[in-house]
């Protein structure tokens, strides 16, 4: 065959592909603006659209990862377990980092799927549920249009990665403090794009989840029916003065160093104290760092309200899960445990990135070294603890 015969197959087949991967750019972008303007949301209010688009788009033609046999000499060793789920991890696209380039006064962590997968391999994960972390969409404080619309574009962003394995799945987020913009969202999420749960943070613009103004979301979620899954997490708290919002931690330490683990303390009593979770029983609760400072709080205040003392604990007991993301099984945990909060609510998590590498080993090997658990016991809280929680949501 004649040089020029090939060079035109080659060009045709290129020029081919390439109008291929322009119609498909252009398919998922017209989806995700028809979508979002059938609920009523203008993506266009944000300057980084198309960067966020454009990432999307790259995520999905992206091909799914190939095991490649490298033969025995070249193989890692695989660790033990292999089969972890971690049900507490984060994604941080590079538009993201931009709008948030500190997270609870840390600097929010360079990030590529690609890193987080070799991780995942590291540490013997191969399931695993995302999220972005806090504030999520809750970056412009009082700008409701701007709020609807990051949370519906932080949702198309982590179903696009989630749809390069099975084994990936998402808490969906919400433009919370705005209620019923907050139900399309969580609907849209779950229905459309596969959402296994969804991504409260512990207050917002100075309102914490048991507030009334959240009432009519719990109960949208709960009347789904089935199990639902919310996930709490903690943020940083903030305040308004005359027109401004400012940050209301009270000490001098970084927010999320500190801070965060008092904020989930508080968000869960709040929770409890107004019976959010007493009245809406088909909604489960994913609670990070085994609960926080909350373990050690639920005594002394839950013992001045009697009525609720007992259904409190049954809750806890049954609808609560525990994740161990963080330094949580050094000793942590066992506060806990002292309220016979049973191991087969305990869950896996890392955290990552915002927990960075350095820390991982140590908080994994706390884990698998702990003497407070059985070596079934371990298995169960590495995966199939996370399996009777979340049930066919994970396959």
């Amino acid at each position: 065959m004649r040089t020029s015969t090939l060079f035109s197959l080659f060009a045709t087949f290129a020029l081919s592909s390439f109008s291929v991967i322009i119609a498909q750019d252009a398919n998922v972008t017209d989806t995700i603006l028809t979508n979002a303007e059938a609920d009523n949301i203008d993506l266009t209010v944000l300057d980084f659209l198309d960067l966020a688009i454009e990432e999307i788009n790259a995520v999905i033609e992206e091909a799914p990862a190939v095991k490649r046999d490298v033969g025995p000499f070249m193989t890692r060793e695989t660790p033990a377990p292999n089969n972890i789920v971690d049900v507490h991890t984060h994604i941080v696209p590079s538009w993201y980092k931009d709008l948030v380039p500190t997270t609870g006064g840390n600097p929010t962590p360079l990030w590529t799927f690609e890193e987080h997968r070799s991780f995942m391999a590291a540490q013997g994960i191969n399931r695993a549920i995302f999220s972005f972390s806090a504030p999520g969409p809750n970056v412009k404080l009082g700008n409701k249009k701007e709020n609807v619309a990051l949370a519906r574009l932080i949702n198309e962003q982590l179903a696009a990665y989630c749809k390069k394995n099975k084994n990936y799945k998402f808490y969906a987020h919400v433009p919370f403090p705005y209620t019923s913009e907050a139900i399309t969202e969580a609907k849209y999420a779950i229905s459309k794009l596969g959402a296994i749960g969804i991504f409260l943070q512990s207050s917002v613009e100075g309102k914490y989840l048991g507030n009334p103004a959240f009432t009519p979301f719990f109960q949208a979620i709960n009347s789904l029916g089935g199990r639902q899954i919310l996930y709490i997490h903690p943020a940083t708290p903030v305040m308004k003065i005359g027109k401004d919002w400012v940050e209301a931690n009270p000490t001098q330490y970084v927010a999320g160093k500190i801070e965060f683990y008092f904020e989930t303390a508080r968000v869960l009593m709040d929770l409890t104290l107004t019976q959010t979770i007493h009245n809406f029983t088909n909604i489960h609760y994913v609670i990070p760092h085994v609960g926080g400072a909350f373990p050690s709080t639920i005594d002394r205040i839950l013992k001045s309200y009697p009525a609720i003392y007992d259904s409190s604990f049954n809750i806890f007991h049954t609808r609560f899960w525990w994740d161990s993301a963080g330094p949580t099984y050094f000793h942590q945990v066992a506060g806990l445990l002292g309220y016979n909060v049973p191991k087969s609510q305990l869950l896996y998590g890392t955290d990552f990135p915002y927990a960075p590498l350095q820390v991982q080993a140590g908080a994994l090997a706390a884990v698998k070294n702990s003497p407070l658990f059985t070596a079934a016991e371990k298995t169960a809280i590495f995966s199939t603890n996370a399996e009777s929680l979340f049930g066919d949501k994970l396959n």
